[in-house]
């Protein structure tokens, strides 16, 4: 009986002390990071003789874990974006930065100048204003520079951090798999604890899936199926490349057996910080300064346009307030071809430039393509515009020109002008992003206030041997290129001959054409005589005229009090100047004043962090809730275990007794037969 006493006695010290070792390992790593509370389970001995074999093993629930990590990666998302976000909306929130102050101080000066044409200390304000104005796009186009380079530089940074552990998970992998899965060389807890500690990280970084390998190894995907781990400690590695973009930096995979074995990534899906910054730089930090370089550009364009209708404070007619820049375009580093190519916005077409980028291909010997694209990089549908009929021998330049104006979908190729030089392939392809930079690169194009065109170049005036009140009225300048010619041979003269109709004749007294109206509402005379194009201008005749009354056309000659043309600056404020869309929907509004494109600029970057902001939040609540989920069982509570250390304890000492009872009556037998 005291060998059997003995046998339980000595079983049951050495699975207490065990489990008081399990214990103080689980108290001890309670602030180690990734650590996973551990139990000791024995079986009886089959021929009862106390304790059997004990196992130790980890608390973990496969499902929770998986939980942990999809939670882990939305959390990492949400709290990314919104950190990124809040920059760009804390920039545009402020006041002092506001580019709405700026075009309000400019049209505020403009009618100042208005109010007081001769004065050239107000026209000069109005060239103050403007650079001004400049000063406060480029401010804001180079902070938003400046966050693209911090989002790049954060590329990095998360793309090292995920090797890392891709890498730690492949060499984990391998370290669990050389032990097997026998009884004999049981793989030690702490492996599996650091492996599943360095995937949770990952998950940081992306979204990912892991399976569970027959050997016992972790194997590791992203969201859309690409592996990053595999058996035999395969993996592949993130990387980061630009194509046709240099400084916009897409992921990619690559073999760490052969780094030319390049995969592309979906990373509209890929979850997680890495996920976030794309997300980020595709829903804010592109559109935001594509439309800040648009309305830049639509809004110098415009002024320029209306500028050069009128005539300066010198007497001649206007010029350029604004020098607009030419871009080059990016080629793709598939191309076979030579060409390079470059576009700026064609005069007085701003109002038909889209917030896009654009791709531009060589789709024929003789044709291209021009699509326009989204934030994520995708042609937008129906937005192809295709130029055939070219030379690619020599240099081509393709604008409004350039389209078929028989196809009523094809007539404008939004508002770009690009020049493509010699030795285009078919299935070039180049990328044209020239809002990227327009908001800091507009110059000023004169520093004299005299060349702020406030006069309009015509005037109109009646006979006065007139019987009839009639007025020219609302002189209506729409092309200086014709205009100019016909100041050179002004006047014009239009006489009134009854029945509703009018001569239009030259300073020579020639009949250029007649106009024929089936009412008294005479507007635009010029254009139902069908010279308005041919001359420039147009005009409304108001009032009754009488048969004989005749009006007179010319040069407006020392007009320095005149404001009409500096009345259509200003008017240009509240114009809808701007384009809203690249698609044009039938009685569709596409198009939208300076304020209005910067207000909805504004709200969208608004708007979409406050949803950012929400989402974190829940996010926040649903990672905390599954973190004390999986620590309710994986997680080390002192309470339990310092019961557990009491309890053990006492079964230990309870099982020190045992071993003495047993040699009392060892004793007392060995006493007995002396």
């Amino acid at each position: 009986m005291s060998d059997n006493l003995l046998k339980i006695g000595t079983s049951a010290i050495r699975a207490n002390s065990i489990l008081l070792g399990t214990t103080s390992n689980n108290i001890a790593n309670i602030n180690t990071e990734g650590y996973v509370r551990q139990r000791t389970e024995f079986i009886s001995d089959p021929l009862g003789f106390g304790v059997g074999r004990g196992t130790t093993e980890r608390l973990v629930n496969d499902f929770t874990l998986k939980q942990l990590r999809r939670d882990t990666s939305n959390f990492a998302f949400s709290q990314q974006f919104v950190s990124e976000a809040n920059r760009v909306d804390a920039l545009f929130s402020n006041p002092a930065n506001s580019i709405a102050t700026g075009m309000n101080d400019l049209f505020t000066q403009l009618q100042t100048a208005n109010n007081d044409p001769v004065q050239p200390s107000n026209r000069q304000l109005v060239i103050g204003s403007a650079q001004s104005l400049l000063n406060r796009f480029e401010g804001m186009s180079n902070l938003l520079k400046d966050q693209e380079s911090f989002i790049n530089d954060q590329f990095d940074i998360y793309v090292n951090e995920a090797n890392d552990m891709i890498k730690q998970i492949a060499i984990y992998n391998k370290d669990i798999a050389a032990y097997g899965k026998g009884a004999t060389r049981p793989i030690p807890l702490d492996l599996l604890d650091k492996r599943d500690l360095a995937i949770l990280k990952l998950s940081e970084m992306m979204e990912i899936n892991v399976l569970d390998a027959a050997n016992g190894e972790k194997l590791v995907f992203m969201n859309d199926g690409q592996s990053l781990v595999v058996e035999q400690g395969d993996f592949r590695l993130l990387s980061l490349q630009g194509n046709p973009d240099p400084t916009r930096k897409e992921l990619q995979l690559q073999l760490n057996s052969n780094s030319n074995v390049l995969r592309d990534v979906n990373s509209k899906s890929i979850g997680g910080k890495l996920g976030a910054l794309v997300a980020f730089r595709e829903e804010i930090l592109d559109p935001t300064q594509i439309q800040l370089g648009q309305l830049a550009l639509s809004l110098t364009d415009a002024l320029n346009r209306q500028n050069k209708l009128g005539l300066t404070l010198d007497g001649n007619l206007g010029t350029e307030l604004f020098r607009l820049p030419v871009f080059n375009g990016l080629n793709f580093r598939e191309n076979t071809g030579t060409a390079a190519i470059s576009v700026a916005l064609e005069p007085g077409k701003g109002k038909q430039l889209p917030p896009n980028d654009f791709l531009v291909t060589i789709t024929g010997a003789n044709q291209v393509t021009v699509e326009a694209l989204n934030s994520k990089g995708e042609v937008i549908s129906g937005s192809a515009k295709i130029i055939d009929s070219l030379d690619f021998t020599s240099q081509v330049v393709l604008n409004s020109d350039s389209m078929i104006p028989t196809d009523p979908n094809n007539l404008d190729l939004y508002g770009l002008e690009i020049t493509i030089s010699p030795g285009a392939n078919v299935g070039d392809r180049f990328m044209l992003k020239p809002l990227q930079q327009a908001a800091r690169d507009i110059e000023l194009a004169t520093n004299r206030g005299e060349d702020v065109a406030l006069a309009n170049p015509i005037r109109g005036d009646f006979n006065n041997a007139n019987l009839g009140n009639g007025r020219i009225e609302d002189i209506v300048v729409t092309n200086t290129a014709t205009v100019a010619p016909f100041l050179g041979n002004a006047p014009l003269t239009v006489l009134f001959t009854g029945s509703d109709t009018f001569e239009v004749r030259d300073a020579s007294n020639s009949l250029l054409g007649t106009a024929n109206f089936t009412n008294n509402n005479y507007k635009s005379v010029l254009a139902e005589a069908g010279l308005d194009e041919t001359l420039g201008f147009d005009f409304n005749i108001s009032g009754v005229p009488r048969v004989g009354d005749s009006f007179t056309i010319e040069r407006n000659d020392n007009g320095f009090s005149d404001n009409r043309n500096g009345l259509a600056l200003v008017k240009l404020q509240t114009d809808n100047t701007t384009r809203r869309n690249v698609v044009i929907v039938d009685n569709g509004v596409n198009d939208f004043s300076f304020n209005q494109s910067y207000a909805t600029t504004v709200g969208n970057i608004g708007e979409r962090t406050r949803q950012a902001r929400t989402s974190e939040e829940a996010n926040t609540a649903i990672l905390e809730q599954t973190t004390n989920w999986y620590e309710s069982l994986s997680g080390v509570s002192l309470d339990e275990e310092a019961a557990n250390l009491v309890r053990f304890q006492q079964t230990y000492a309870a099982a020190a007794r045992i071993l003495s009872t047993s040699q009392s009556i060892f004793d007392t037998l060995f006493q007995s037969l002396r």
